[in-house]
């Protein structure tokens, strides 16, 4: 796997394939092997960029004294973004956060945007959706209680009720892997911390030049799938994508639904292009 210094700073990445380059930024405590049964369903035609973010596998944990915002993570990216492109971005809840970052600073880069349950959710507030914006506010706010209580199993059992449901509940999970989980605790401080200063607006939707395709699940929650719907409403070329019986972690329980739409959605901007 290929290590990469950015301004001292070791970037891990995982490269896989020939073809088409699609650069994979993961969901918040996960890492690029996230998208390993996504690469296996897409099949051959496409070079895969997954990289680790901060604090995730083989990449430096957060190194500053200072909270970590999206433009953070994207300058990191930002270096394997221009080398790469013009690519295909995707990019799955906070990374789909900051997949968009990256998009608007870096257009000339991106020849497609694929967008799963993306971080964006300050877009509930612009557009008057209080109660929705709350609703997320309290998964924030209960996390932050319960870990500033020292109740690490409570702050991850609520997480596990919202996100992800597809592996049971909390305390049925083995002993050794809540352990491990609770060890990311400060890394999921850090990256709530980046939600509630997310810079991105609907302004900086409608500046999209790419085609984006904005994939949410069914069963998913309506705070996220609202998120969904206005990012699609709002960019230029924008559409969006159900995936039947999917949750908030499609690309894993559901892999070969969401690489049949990424094969559908880069396949018709390069025939796009080629015209």
């Amino acid at each position: 796997m290929p290590v990469f210094d950015v301004d001292g700073i070791q970037l891990n990445v995982r490269e896989r394939g020939e073809g088409e380059t699609v650069l994979l930024l993961h969901s918040a405590g996960n890492t690029g092997a996230q998208w390993n049964a996504l690469g296996d369903a897409l099949g051959d035609g496409f070079r895969l960029l997954a990289p680790d973010l901060y604090d995730c596998g083989g990449t430096s944990a957060w190194p500053y004294d200072r909270d970590m915002g999206y433009d953070d993570v994207a300058q990191l990216l930002s270096p394997l973004l221009k080398q790469n492109g013009p690519l295909h971005l995707v990019g799955h809840s906070f990374g789909g956060g900051t997949a968009l970052r990256l998009a608007a600073a870096h257009p000339e880069c991106v020849c497609t945007l694929t967008l799963i349950e993306p971080g964006a959710y300050q877009l509930l507030q612009e557009t008057g959706q209080d109660h929705l914006w709350s609703e997320f506010q309290r998964v924030m706010d209960n996390f932050s209680d319960a870990v500033a209580e020292d109740q690490l199993d409570t702050a991850w059992a609520q997480f596990f009720d919202a996100y992800c449901s597809h592996v049971g509940p909390w305390h049925d999970l083995p002993e050794p892997t809540r352990e491990a989980i609770k060890k990311k605790t400060p890394a999921q401080m850090r990256v709530y911390g980046a939600q509630a200063s997310n810079p991105t607006r609907l302004s900086h939707i409608r500046r999209l030049a790419c085609p984006t395709l904005v994939i949410h699940g069914q069963t998913s929650q309506e705070p996220e799938r609202v998120v969904c719907e206005l990012i699609a409403g709002h960019a230029p070329l924008g559409h969006r994508a159900e995936v039947p019986g999917a949750g908030h972690m499609a690309p894993l329980t559901h892999a070969p639904e969401v690489a049949k739409l990424l094969r559908q959605h880069i396949g018709s901007a390069c025939t796009r292009h080629r015209r």
